[in-house]
């Protein structure tokens, strides 16, 4: 088996190495064929805007050319005298309901066609006339009959008044043969697809238009783009590709460039076949060296014990007496015969507690096929006094080479250290209860400064119900006053809770909540004390769509003492500028938006009273710090409220603007299809 271990760990290097070239080689031809799609798209999109620029301009000069008052035969005489580029099968002139003036393939005669029903002329005279050139999808032409795509606009005489449409029929397949003598490869796909999903033009293996991708993830990506990588599994053919993705600024098309993932895998093939011959030589020349080596390793291993195991037996014995000398250390021989004490201990109760040990059945069994050292940690009483002490076995016999166990016929011999760790153990458990007391009544001021507004609601709520009792009130409003006693209870608990596992996420349930109800919370319990000390508070922003998934009592509380160091440091300044400073919080709430991703709910809490000195500011966050005077603050406000930002997932930051500090909260924020995913795995009591 280690034979099998070493072997792997040697051919794992040249292999690994290979499997990670080749994996690199590959992502650099895919890279590579990403940016030739890009330039390629570039270069077909600017191709296609000059096609249709001269195209566009036809029709302009035309429409403005035209007599409204000519006759059918007039404007066919006008169309055929028309310099019409080779791609462009007819030029036809539709009037204002949809009927067909004049074409340049053939003189009026009969009852004019009606093409009302047709996209490109439904609409220029919709209600709500399309004013621009408008691309349509591949049609069969009624008068060419021939597949077309029919650049059209809206004709309008001098006066500005809507007369009807022109269009110019354009040959579809000249698009898809340039496109096809581009393809690179027999499976790359150069495609003209309009932003309402429709292909207009297709060049792959099989040449095709008409198809609608309005629902492929990555043409609903290009739509909200300018340009955009392509990786997907074609929905038309099946065929994998990487290509590149670019919409037109003037006209409603998007241009797409792709090459087959297996041609492009195919390019790195003749790289990946040197790799891995060069790493199956290198392996092989590893594993004949590795073998060597162990061969080599092996006979110096069994000449050194044998030149090595007479003097070793001398200096275990050294080495125990000397072991045995040291205070708290007790060294036993066991054989079969039975246990001697090594060194001198006399006076200690160590070695008639080993000795007993060592004899009983408990200990036999344990050795019994011991292959190499133990180390436990044993229990003893003796005359009411317990002791504790770590125990090594080392056994001393020789050991079989292929079983690993003791040899057949060879008698139990084993050396015990024994180490008495009981007055460390005191010790430190002493150290403990010390440290621990310390943490309790440092904590003892910050955590009765953390209940305080808890306290003062059950206080006004249980008067409120006492005075409504008194009253004769209904019982709607007892109740009321109690729920909101039980609901202040938890939230105490709630705190203390955290207090006690500071440090650790929380096992209770996040849920999704309007962040403006923690806002209004902490409001309610700290702002009549705010507007008494004269401090004026404001609120902005808000959104009814954007929810967080939180505890709202806990956030609520992270509010509160962003707000009471608002007013702790307004006294301050107070203290040092006159009592006439006007002091004043503003709290707003914002969305921050990062690319696709789910907003960030931003909680702002700024004030007036001159910032946080640049010294301290890194600091505010960490346990127990305080800028605040002796016996006014415990510095676990900050850290608290950080603790609690961070178990839910979001950041406490913290800055200096021009008239005081900026504490920001930032929340993940959910989508209402998040927000319903979530509300669909909550128990049915939320």
């Amino acid at each position: 088996m280690k034979f099998l271990l070493v072997f792997l760990a040697i051919e794992a290097i040249p292999f690994g190495t290979a499997w990670v070239l080749t994996e690199l080689n590959v992502r650099s031809e895919y890279r590579e064929a990403e940016q030739s799609a890009q330039k390629t798209a570039y270069i077909l999109l600017h191709n296609f805007e000059q096609t249709v620029e001269p195209i566009d301009s036809l029709l302009l000069n035309f429409a403005h050319a035209l007599d409204p008052n000519s006759t059918p035969t007039e404007v066919y005489d006008s169309l055929r005298a028309l310099s019409i580029p080779a791609p462009i099968v007819q030029v036809t002139v539709v009037d204002m309901k949809g009927f067909v003036i004049a074409s340049n393939l053939a003189p009026p005669v009969g009852d004019p066609i009606d093409l009302s029903d047709r996209e490109h002329i439904s609409v220029h005279i919709g209600s709500n006339p399309h004013s621009g050139l408008f691309i349509s999808k591949p049609v069969l032409g009624r008068i060419s009959k021939r597949w077309t795509i029919q650049f059209s606009r809206a004709w309008y005489d001098q006066a500005g008044e809507f007369r009807g449409v022109i269009v110019a029929s354009y040959n579809i397949f000249d698009f898809i043969s340039f496109y096809s003598r581009l393809r690179v490869d027999p499976n790359s796909l150069i495609a003209l697809v309009g932003t309402d999903g429709v292909v207009r033009a297709r060049a792959a293996a099989t040449v095709s238009f008409g198809e609608t991708v309005s629902s492929s993830p990555p043409y609903i990506k290009g739509l909200t783009q300018a340009e955009t990588p392509y990786d997907a599994r074609s929905a038309i053919d099946g065929v994998d590709r990487i290509g590149y993705f670019v919409r037109s600024e003037r006209y409603p098309i998007i241009m797409l460039v792709a090459y087959d993932k297996s041609y492009v895998r195919s390019l790195a093939e003749e790289f990946r076949l040197a790799i891995w011959i060069t790493a199956g030589g290198l392996g092989l020349i590893l594993l004949v060296l590795a073998l060597l080596a162990l061969s080599y390793h092996r006979l110096q291993q069994k000449v050194r014990a044998s030149a090595l195991r007479e003097s070793a037996r001398q200096r275990e014995v050294h080495f125990l007496e000397a072991m045995a000398g040291v205070p708290g250390v007790c060294v036993v021989h066991v054989t079969a015969e039975g246990s001697r004490q090594i060194g001198d201990t006399s006076g200690n109760a160590l070695p008639a507690l080993i000795h007993e040990y060592v004899a009983s059945p408990r200990f036999v069994a344990a050795t019994r096929l011991l292959t190499g050292p133990q180390v436990s940690v044993e229990y003893f009483a003796r005359d009411g006094e317990e002791f504790e002490v770590q125990l090594m076995i080392a056994p001393l016999e020789e050991i079989d080479q292929i079983t690993k166990r003791p040899s057949e016929g060879m008698q139990r011999d084993l050396v015990v250290f024994a180490v008495d760790q009981t007055s460390k153990r005191i010790e430190e458990n002493n150290l403990y209860q010390m440290s621990k007391l310390a943490s309790l009544g440092e904590v003892a001021t910050g955590l009765a400064h953390e209940i305080n507004q808890p306290l003062g609601v059950i206080r006004l709520a249980a008067t409120n119900a006492l005075t409504g009792l008194q009253k004769g009130m209904p019982n709607d409003h007892m109740e009321a006053k109690l729920n909101r006693i039980i609901q202040q209870t938890v939230r105490m608990s709630r705190i203390i809770d955290h207090m006690r596992i500071f440090g650790r996420k929380s096992g209770m349930r996040l849920e999704p909540s309007d962040p403006m109800d923690a806002i209004d919370g902490a409001l309610q319990v700290v702002g009549a004390q705010l507007r008494l000390e004269n401090v004026s508070v404001s609120v902005n922003g808000g959104s009814d769509d954007v929810r967080v998934l939180c505890r709202q009592d806990q956030l609520e509380q992270v509010v509160i003492n962003l707000l009471q160091n608002a007013r702790d440091a307004i006294r301050e300044r107070r203290r040092s500028v006159g009592v006439e400073y006007l002091g004043a919080i503003s709290i707003e709430m914002a969305l921050e938006h990062l690319d696709t991703r789910a907003p960030l709910v931003c909680i702002s809490v700024k004030d007036n009273a001159g910032g946080i000195p640049d010294q301290v500011i890194e600091k505010v966050f960490q346990p127990f710090f305080t800028t605040k005077p002796p016996g006014q603050g415990t510095g676990l406000g900050l850290s608290v409220s950080f603790g609690i930002i961070r178990d839910h997932g979001g950041t406490l930051s913290v800055e200096n603007a021009f008239e005081g500090a900026v504490f920001t909260i930032r929340l993940p924020g959910l989508h209402e299809a998040q927000l319903a995913a979530t509300r669909q795995h909550l128990p049915a009591d939320f």
